[in-house]
């Protein structure tokens, strides 16, 4: 039997989203909760909370996987979150886990919004959802590619990709407010690497250097919420910090020469821009 989402959980580690989203789940200090996981694959994920005592269940549209997840939980059903809730349409649960599913969804702000209608009065969500605006997809794309694969952000069963803003309408749209937000960070050359990007060492220069933004190496968004009154929802959601561990080093930072050169680069560039677009702005 081969089950393609299958990982082994180091609650160890602070930068990895399975032990994030863990954290996240538990982070009520709430014993012996009732649990759902959607989208549960072997439920390698859920076991970690049925070691400390929680009852999860899981729910998995792979018969295969759903099958080895039964060997981990306390109750697995065979199907997708709508099928579930249809099928149990008065149970609640104390946290509802949605790990790297919902960009696998047509309209995940649907499948949000009902599963924040099926929270205890004290519940919450706990979510991952990868970062397409990491600078490996930056790089990619200014090597004017968009490459498909079998895993990491360009899964080929993906339906949906987000960038932080994304998120940020994603979750606000399902009335849903942020209260704890954490990223997963990885170099470019190691998502090139451990996902058969190929990027090529001057495009990752490059977007390393000119990247402005604190979020070039957010490869994943861990997210804790609950659902919320919608007046001033975007703003607040928009105000929450993003917590990284360990704090990204940016170009520039390991010398004196690597700083000079990478202003120089920038200034470069800013001059070429200029000069390209002088017309535009006189026409403007």
């Amino acid at each position: 039997m081969t089950i393609k989402y299958q990982f082994d959980v180091d609650l160890a580690d602070p930068n990895n989203g399975h032990s994030l989203i863990h954290q996240l789940a538990v982070s009520s200090g709430k014993p012996a909760m009732e649990v759902l996981e959607i989208g549960c694959s072997s439920g390698y994920v859920g076991a970690t909370l049925v070691a400390k005592g929680h009852r999860v269940t899981g729910v998995e549209l792979d018969p295969e996987a759903a099958e080895a997840a039964r060997s981990a939980l306390q109750e697995v059903f065979t199907g997708d979150a709508d099928a579930f809730f249809r099928a149990h349409p008065d149970r609640r649960f104390d946290a509802i886990l949605l790990g790297d599913v919902l960009e696998h969804m047509a309209e995940p702000g649907a499948t949000l919004a009902r599963c924040a209608s099926r929270l205890t009065p004290q519940g919450a969500l706990a979510i991952s959802l990868p970062c397409v605006a990491h600078g490996s997809i930056r790089a990619m794309l200014l090597e004017g590619r968009w490459d498909y694969a079998d895993y990491g952000l360009l899964d080929r069963t993906h339906l949906r990709f987000f960038s932080r803003q994304g998120m940020l309408d994603l979750l606000t749209g399902a009335g849903l407010r942020i209260e704890k937000l954490h990223a997963v960070l990885m170099p470019i050359e190691t998502a090139s690497r451990e996902y058969g990007m190929n990027l090529k060492a001057e495009s990752i220069a490059a977007v390393e250097s000119l990247a402005k933004d604190d979020g070039l190496l957010d490869f994943q968004y861990l997210i804790l919420a609950r659902p919320a009154a919608r007046e001033g929802l975007a703003e607040r959601n928009a105000a929450v910090p993003v917590q990284r561990i360990p704090a990204p080093r940016r170009p520039g930072e390991k010398s004196t020469a690597q700083q000079w050169r990478v202003g120089a680069f920038r200034k470069l560039l800013d001059g070429i821009a200029r000069r390209r677009f002088r017309g535009a702005e006189r026409a403007g």
